[in-house]
Parts: structure tokens; C-alpha cells; sequence
């Protein structure tokens, strides 16, 4: 039985897993690391020539992208970063199999848009993409790479006060307002958008750490505008290559919610909606007096932040951690920033950017995600997670199915994951097929490969974010 638009649907919706040691290989990366036998794994049950498997998607002389995650370069529970970001050992292989198919001859583009405040320089030295580059260069002098950071506005750290340091931040880099730059195009998702259902609440969209205004100029009824990297437009094959996490806002992230890194300014992504559940919000869920003052001023801070004299940013940074305090005392819970199953705005967003990146005129010939679950993240992801060993590639067509299937092995319920669920069984999503129940995936491990139900996948038990254990499998 498929679903009653899977008509709508061109992608391929098979999902392969390919399972490994549950460990990187130190660098330099080759064809004798385990991680490159799990990539030939995973194209053997594909289907795809073990050899050469991006043959028929990208040429000689042809453009390439490939998508990781690299949302910051720390992890703030004292972690290495392996279970924060794609790991590199499996981007160096990628980047050889593609210069095969290019017979030496093309340009690779390794890109994405980390955390507005994450260092982008450290980030790539930490996970040796010069060394990387620089020695793929020598066995390909005739293929460009470009390693890009998409972003257009940057934060750094700063000490505004001690005890309030998730405010502290100053512009370095702002572009605020410029829609018509060079490397990005503005796209309009219009009344197609996920977004129209709840753009009577345009004016209460928001994104952490930037001013209001700016994001009600891309978002009303009828209007929603995104600013995406031009590069989505002029490569011929693209390889979005996710790390296997959960997510404090939408549960989990991976193929799908990677792609939020196409876009290079944040106040044209609404992450939630402000104010509570039960007042048309979804930035938390019970009203409380305190929690709805802390809001008020927060946006006062962000949209006046330039213009704040740092002896009035210090005496409003005291400001909302007193309100801040107070909600927590007297507040039902302790939600804030939309983390929360009760979310019902990033989803919206994350379709909205899926559709424009598979959909449009100028779209990339073809679209493969694989999913790095070696060493995934688990708790309070994506940005303070918990390593966990899993050892696991996911490969796919659909960026649906394969976040499905994640999300299964996760031990999420994939219903109760709107994101995922969203974009499989919503009529206007075109990413849907088949109904999960008549689901199966192809497995591959050292001993062969073998076709499981999707209902029969292993229950890995990641532990899940504070207000996404409800979500759960069960």
C-alpha cells in the first residue's frame, strides 16, 4: 500500500544501512580504513558499481558538492567533536571516489553554514581538511576543491557578564538585511510554503540570537523568503553527508535537517513561535508570566543590540537572567527556545529548505545523503551531545526514508517526529512513497547483506533529549 500522493514522488526511496567497527581510522584516510570498506558496502547493496559509484551521476569536468555537518567546533560537555560533525575520514573517501568518476578532471566543493558562532578556521584544522585537500591535490592536480564556510553573518564570543554568558555575543561579520550578495539568491517558498498554515503568526516567528524585525521581512501569509547558497544551483551532483544526532528542537537531525545549512542568514529560518503553546506559541508550553517578560526583553536585546551601549547590555543581560530565574522558580516547565516535541515551526522550515534544494528548476541533477553513525550523538543534541558508538553508514535517494530509518534505529517513533513524518505522509510533501508498515531496508555487514522490515530494526536506545522522551519507540 503506498501513500494516496506518492505519485508526486520522483526519488528513489530505498534506504541501505551498512554496518562497521564503531570507531574512526586515524589519518591519512585510504582504502585499508574501515570506513572505506563500510562506503563500498553500502554501494555494493545500492546497487551502485563498488569501483566507481557516482559513474552516472557527475563527469568529467563536471561540479560536485559535498554537504557535511559542521555546526561548531567544540562540544561544550568536554567531548571531542566526533559526535558533533561528519567525520572526515569519510569526506577524504568521498572525495576520491568522485574524482573517479571525474576522471581527474572537475571541481569538488566541500561547504556548509556551522553555528553563527562557531570558528570555522579551527573547526576544518581540527579534522585536517588542509592536510586533506593538500594531498588529494597531488593525486588530482586537475580537479579544484573548495572548502567554504556559507555563512554571511558571524558571532564571537564575548564576556558581557559572568554569569550570563549565553547572551554574550557581538556581530563581527554583519550582513544583516543584505539580501542581494554575490554567493546567495533569495528564494520564495511563497504560499506552497509549510510555513502558510501558521503565518497568521508570521509576526511571532523566531530564531535565537537575532533581531525580530529581520525575520518579519521574510515571512508573512503568502511570503516566505529563504537565502540559500548559490552553489545548490550550479553543481551537477551533490552527496549531503549528515551526522547521525538527536535534536533538543525537532528530535533528531539528519538528511533532512542538514540541509537548514543551505541557508546563510538565520532570520530566515523561524525555529519557533514565540510565546506559550496555549497562546499560540510553541516556544514552551504552560503560560507563565515570568517566561513571557524574559521573551519580551530578549527581543528588546537583539533588535537593539548594536546600538546598546555595553554598560546597558550588561544591565539587561541581568535583566532576563533574573527573568530567567524566576520563570524556572515558578514556571510548570522549563522549556525554552522551542526544545520540545511541542515544536511545530522547524519542521515547517527544514520541508520548506528540502523542497527548494530537490525541487526547483536549477536543482542538482542528483541527490545522495549518507548518514555518518559511527560515532553518533545522543541526549542533548546537536550541539551538546553525548558520544555514542553505533557504527553505522545509512545511505538513500529520499532524504524522508532515510531519516525514517535513523530515526527507527534512534528509538524514536517516527510519528511522533514531525519533521520525518511531515515529509512522508503530508499531501504537499513531495518526498512521499510508501507507508512505513510496508517499509523494508537492505543491510549490509561483513557477513553479507540480508532485507529487514522496517518495524524489525534494532532499538539502539539513544538516550533523547529532555522533552523528547515521549517520542520514543513503544
Amino acid at each position: 500500500m503506498e501513500n494516496n500522493h506518492s505519485e508526486n514522488s520522483t526519488l528513489d526511496s530505498r534506504v541501505f544501512l551498512s554496518w562497521t567497527k564503531k570507531e574512526y581510522p586515524s589519518a591519512p584516510y585510504n582504502s585499508q580504513a574501515d570506513t572505506y570498506k563500510a562506503l563500498v558496502r553500502l554501494f555494493e547493496v545500492w546497487g551502485l558499481d563498488k569501483q566507481n559509484p557516482f559513474k552516472d551521476f557527475v563527469h568529467e569536468g563536471q561540479k560536485a558538492l559535498i554537504k557535511p555537518n559542521w555546526v561548531r567546533d567544540y562540544n561544550p560537555l568536554g567531548f571531542s567533536i566526533e559526535s558533533l560533525i561528519t567525520h572526515p575520514s569519510i569526506i577524504s573517501h568521498l572525495m576520491d571516489f568522485l574524482a573517479i568518476a571525474m576522471y581527474g578532471k572537475g571541481t569538488i566543493i566541500i561547504a556548509d553554514a556551522p553555528l553563527q558562532n562557531s570558528d570555522f578556521d579551527k573547526l576544518t584544522d581540527a579534522i585536517g581538511m588542509k592536510d586533506i585537500v593538500k594531498e588529494f591535490k597531488k593525486k588530482h592536480p586537475d580537479i579544484e576543491c573548495i572548502v567554504e564556510d556559507w555563512r554571511l553573518t558571524k558571532l564571537k564570543r564575548v564576556s558581557v557578564t559572568e554569569s550570563f554568558k549565553n547572551q554574550s555575543l557581538q556581530v563581527s561579520k554583519d550582513n544583516f538585511g543584505h539580501e542581494h550578495v554575490d554567493t546567495h539568491v533569495v528564494v520564495d517558498a511563497g504560499a506552497k510554503s509549510f510555513l502558510e498554515e501558521v503565518s497568521d503568526y508570521a509576526k511571532r516567528f523566531r530564531v535565537t540570537n537575532y533581531k525580530p524585525s529581520l525575520m518579519v521581512r521574510h515571512h508573512c501569509p503568502g511570503k516566505h523568503e529563504y537565502l540559500v547558497t548559490k552553489r545548490i544551483f550550479e553543481v551537477d551532483f551533490m552527496i549531503n553527508v549528515p551526522k547521525m544526532k538527536t535534536h533538543i528542537k525537532a528530535g533528531l537531525t539528519g538528511a533532512q535537517k542538514n540541509l537548514i545549512g543551505i541557508n546563510g542568514h538565520k532570520e530566515y529560518l523561524p525555529h519557533h513561535i514565540k510565546g506559550p503553546y496555549f497562546k499560540g506559541g510553541d516556544n514552551y508550553c504552560m503560560p507563565n508570566w515570568f517566561k513571557e517578560r524574559y521573551e519580551d526583553v530578549y527581543d528588546f536585546y537583539w533588535e537593539h543590540f548594536s546600538a546598546l551601549p555595553m554598560w546597558k547590555r550588561k544591565l539587561v543581560g541581568l535583566q532576563l537572567k533574573m527573568l530567567w530565574s524566576m520563570g524556572r522558580l515558578t514556571g510548570r516547565d522549563t522549556i525554552s527556545a522551542g526544545s520540545w516535541r511541542g515544536n511545530d515551526t522547524i519542521w515547517r522550515t527544514t520541508l520548506d529548505l528540502n523542497h527548494i534544494l530537490y525541487f526547483s528548476e536549477r536543482s542538482p541533477k542528483k541527490i545522495i545523503n549518507i548518514i555518518d553513525g559511527i560515532v553518533a550523538g545522543e541526549a542533548e543534541g546537536p550541539l551538546s551531545p553525548e558520544p555514542k558508538a553505533v557504527g553505522v553508514l545509512i545511505g538513500g535517494e529520499n532524504p524522508a526514508y532515510v531519516d525514517a530509518v535513523m530515526g527507527k534505529l534512534m528509538g524514536y517513533n517516527i510519528a511522533r517526529i514531525p519533521t520525518v513524518h511531515n515529509a512522508i505522509y503530508s499531501r504537499r510533501s513531495q518526498f512521499a512513497g510508501p507507508f512505513m508498515e510496508d517499509f523494508s531496508v537492505i543491510v549490509a555487514d561483513a557477513n553479507g547483506n540480508k532485507r529487514v522490515r522496517f518495524d524489525d530494526l534494532p532499538d539502539l536506545a539513544f538516550k533523547k533529549p529532555r522533552y523528547w522522551e515521549s517520542a520514543k519507540r513503544g
